[in-house]
C-alpha cells in the first residue's frame, strides 16, 4: 500500500524543483541571425529584386547558372563588407528588379552578359541594405551572416523551383507562365518606381 502510494506521487518532487523552461534560444545574438535571414524579403523592393533575379537565373541550365549563383554570393558579401548602415537604395533595387523581370519575360536563358551584370549589381545592393544599425559587433555579425545566408538560399531555391517546374511540366505553358509572372513582377516594379518619383514631386 505504502509502496504503491510512493510510486503514484513520486513525480511531485520533480515538478516542484524543476527549473523554468527557456522559450528563447540560449545563444546570444541568434535572434538577430533569424531576423537577418528574413531581411531580404523585409521590403517590397528587396523581394521584387530577389524574385526577378530568381526568374532570370532560373532560365539557365545548371552549367551556366553556377556562374550567376557564385557571382551573387560574392557580390552580396562585398555589399555587406563595404556598405554602410542605414543605406537606402530603394529606387536602384526597383530599377534592377524591373530590368531583370523584363529580360526574364522577353528573353529567358539569353543575354548572359547582361544577366551577369544585373546579378552582380542586384547582389551588391541587397548586401548593402542588409547592414544592421550600430550595436555590439557580435550581434551585428550574427545579423549580417543571417542576411547573407538568407539572400543566397533564397536565390538558390528560386532557381531550383524554376528548374523543377520546367522539368516537371515540360509543356510550353509552364515557360509561358513563368514569363507572364516575370512580366507582372516587372510591371509592379515599374509602378513602384513611378510612384516613388510622384511622391518626390509632390513633396
Amino acid at each position: 500500500m505504502i509502496a504503491s502510494l510512493l510510486r503514484r506521487f513520486a513525480w511531485i518532487p520533480f515538478v516542484v524543483t524543476a527549473s523554468a523552461a527557456h522559450a528563447h534560444a540560449p545563444l546570444p545574438g541568434i535572434i538577430g541571425f533569424y531576423a537577418g535571414m528574413v531581411h531580404p524579403f523585409s521590403s517590397p523592393s528587396q523581394a521584387l529584386l530577389l524574385l526577378g533575379l530568381g526568374l532570370l537565373v532560373g532560365g539557365f541550365a545548371p552549367e551556366r547558372a553556377k556562374l550567376y549563383l557564385a557571382v551573387f554570393l560574392l557580390l552580396t558579401l562585398l555589399g555587406l563588407v563595404f556598405g554602410t548602415a542605414g543605406a537606402s537604395f530603394e529606387t536602384g533595387m526597383l530599377i534592377v528588379a524591373f530590368a531583370a523581370c523584363s529580360l526574364a519575360a522577353l528573353a529567358p536563358g539569353r543575354a548572359w552578359l547582361i544577366v551577369f551584370g544585373l546579378t552582380a549589381v542586384g547582389a551588391a545592393l541587397i548586401g548593402a541594405v542588409s547592414i544592421p544599425d550600430d550595436g555590439p559587433l557580435r550581434d551585428r555579425l550574427f545579423t549580417m551572416s543571417g542576411s547573407f545566408l538568407g539572400a543566397n538560399l533564397s536565390l538558390l531555391y528560386l532557381w531550383g523551383g524554376s528548374q523543377f517546374l520546367r522539368r516537371r511540366f515540360p509543356q510550353g505553358v509552364t515557360k509561358i507562365g513563368l514569363r507572364v509572372l516575370a512580366a507582372w513582377l516587372g510591371a509592379i516594379a515599374l509602378l513602384m518606381i513611378a510612384l516613388g518619383f510622384a511622391v518626390v514631386d509632390v513633396g
